[in-house]
């Protein structure tokens, strides 16, 4: 009896967690469908850095802006790359323009409709697996990078 409730009960888990993601993906389809309707500007990677992101991985990550009506925003993304590739594409990609869409009700909401830069996939705020801003293994060296074009 013991052995089938632990047997029943494993399986109440699995189920919730594949009802679970499958919930949180169609969370993030939705909202990426939601920027059909978003203006294309053209952004530009202003500095870069690798960053830890839990305990055994860490990413090329890169602070951008765009101006809107002559406003200036900022984002963030990640490259999925190897530590190797991870400092190349961090000395490189500095300076270069690409394209990415803004809410024209709130054009500080941004999102890179191109799956991949330089050959690598980006990983986004309104992906699935953006990481945490925080956590124990994250040596991105603080705060977020201010990078003042508002002044």
């Amino acid at each position: 009896m013991i052995v089938v409730l632990i047997a029943l009960g494993i399986l109440g888990l699995a189920v919730a967690i594949v009802v679970g993601t499958g919930m949180r993906e169609s969370r993030v389809d939705r909202n990426i469908a939601e920027t059909a309707d978003w203006v294309e500007t053209e952004a530009t990677i202003q500095s870069a850095v690798v960053e830890r992101i839990d305990k055994y991985t860490s990413y090329p990550s890169f602070a951008f802006s765009y101006s809107v009506k002559g406003e200036y925003f900022s984002g963030r993304f990640f490259l999925r790359a190897d530590l190797d590739q991870s400092d190349d594409l961090v000395k490189t990609l500095p300076g270069q323009k690409f394209p990415v869409q803004y809410d024209p009700a709130n054009p500080s909401a941004w999102f890179m409709a191109e799956a991949n830069i330089a050959g690598f996939e980006i990983i986004q705020k309104m992906g699935s697996d953006y990481p945490a801003d925080a956590g124990p293994y994250r040596s991105d060296g603080g705060e977020p990078i201010d990078l003042n074009l508002n002044r």
